[in-house]
């Protein structure tokens, strides 16, 4: 047997949440005879995985790319008996039908699974024009009926799916290798500040930017009079003209490990947002603080409960902040059982393999 993962932007290496969850999810696939597919702007050579090299990271530019993407499924798939098509839904829904449609024409024993990210219907109707909305909600359909099992990351994007298309989606939470990232060694990060608050992600993404206005804006004009200040990671060289915002830009995963550990807390003040929430699954993975929105903290089981609090009031955040101050060092200790029922990434493509193959 043959399985390959298949992605449209650049998962290797992990730069976004979705790019840490995709290739967790690869190194995670017990098939040993696997390969991960993508598409990046970058050319490299790197054992089981193959590149399909893009001009710029642009749809025109992986629509033109896309053939060549599929001679090369076919060609990896040549000789194998049982073929297994794994394809990460982080991406526009029509690079995936694409794929889907010409591989099972000329593959019709393939065997297809669409790890749905989120519905992106939902993404399109909010972000897009109404004729780029329906035709995604007409392809996502098709893609959702289509493929031989679909998984969805939470409860609620199960209702979703069965809502708008009318099926019974595999619940596949939202995972990372725990083992891995709690052997990763911390990464010092110099001269941060005594006290801080930690939000992770880009700038240039428009749920991002509105949580982290909000936090400059609302919150952060209140802290700072105990001398707290905002840390940011992810975002480009931006000058946010505040003394009290430092912005780290883009940081190893091991210095993020270490930032986790001294923040006060992580804060996710989502308002808007889609996919997966690894800095919180990594957070709580450390039993670190964790102040989140309810939308923040959609799709995540979490444990446990004493080390992170949900709101959506101003007030509510900041007396939470207050209260991680004080008690920062509280640690509890969670068997690491827990957390493997909770965010194994290892223990959830071992169960999803096992009932399939």
């Amino acid at each position: 047997m043959k399985t390959a993962i298949v992605t449209f932007f650049d998962v290797y290496p992990p730069k976004s949440g979705a790019g840490v969850v995709i290739f967790d999810f690869f190194n995670s696939w017990p098939n040993f005879n696997k390969c991960l597919f993508q598409m990046s702007t970058k050319q490299f050579n790197k054992k089981k995985i193959i590149n399909t090299k893009i001009i710029k990271n642009r749809p025109i530019f992986k629509i033109v790319s896309l053939p060549i993407l599929l001679l090369r499924l076919l060609r990896y798939f040549q000789n194998s008996k049982k073929k297994v098509l794994v394809l990460e839904g982080a991406s526009w829904i029509f690079y995936s039908y694409f794929v889907i449609i010409f591989l099972k024409l000329l593959l019709p024993n393939v065997f297809i699974i669409y790890r749905a990210h989120n519905i992106e219907y939902e993404i399109r109707k909010k972000n897009a024009s109404f004729f780029i909305s329906l035709i995604t909600k007409y392809i996502e359909n098709k893609v959702f009926n289509i493929s031989d099992i679909v998984t969805t990351v939470s409860k609620l994007e199960q209702k979703k799916a069965n809502k708008y298309y009318g099926i019974k989606a595999r619940l596949f939470p939202n995972s990372i290798r725990v083992n891995d990232f709690i052997k990763l060694k911390d990464k010092i990060v110099k001269k941060l500040p005594k006290k801080y608050i930690l939000f992770c992600g880009s700038y240039e993404y428009r749920p991002n930017k509105s949580a982290i206005d909000y936090l400059i804006s609302k919150v952060l004009p209140i802290i700072s009079k105990k001398n707290i200040f905002l840390v940011l990671t992810g975002s480009p060289d931006i000058n946010f003209n505040n003394d009290k915002v430092i912005n780290l830009k883009y940081v190893e995963r091991s210095q993020l490990k270490f930032l986790y550990k001294n923040a006060i807390c992580l804060m996710a003040t989502l308002f808007e947002g889609y996919g997966t929430r690894v800095k919180i699954i990594e957070s709580l993975i450390l039993q670190s603080n964790v102040i989140s929105t309810s939308k923040g903290i959609e799709g995540i089981d979490f444990h446990p409960s004493k080390k992170i609090i949900i709101t959506n009031k101003k007030k509510k955040m900041v007396d939470g902040i207050y209260y991680f101050m004080k008690f920062k060092n509280n640690k509890l200790k969670t068997p690491i059982e827990k957390l493997y029922k909770y965010y194994s990434m290892e223990y959830n493509a071992n169960s999803l393999y096992k009932d399939l193959f």
